[in-house]
């Protein structure tokens, strides 16, 4: 069983989240260009704050998998919606969704290589 692996926080006013979280949690920030990483500790970031996505807001958790085809196709069976798939990312491919409650998820496969 896979547990959450990362988590962005998707929005409108990118910068003005990271300020927030910088300011607040003390969380170090660094620019990619694409999203912005979030450090709590150490040099290895655990989460992003991103651009503004259709139909997707606030902090996605995601799930790694080992085959992302056959994990969306089973969250679709279970009742998923997607929003967005096979967006290609800095370390690896994800599929964004919603469950049946209707919260953000995203399934993701690690890079190989």
């Amino acid at each position: 069983m896979n547990g959450f692996v990362w988590f962005d926080n998707i929005g409108s006013a990118r910068a003005d989240t990271t300020a927030f979280l910088t300011k607040t949690f003390g969380w170090s920030a660094q620019d990619i260009g694409s999203m912005t990483f979030m450090t709590a500790t150490g040099d290895t970031p655990f989460a992003a704050t991103c651009n503004a996505m259709s139909d997707v807001s606030g902090w996605v958790p995601y799930v790694e998998v080992v085959d992302l085809a056959a994990e969306t196709a089973k969250a679709i069976r279970n009742g998923a919606t997607i929003l967005a798939e096979n967006l290609e990312g800095p370390a690896g491919t994800a599929t964004f969704l919603k469950d049946p409650g209707g919260a953000p998820l995203a399934i993701w496969k690690r890079a190989t290589g």
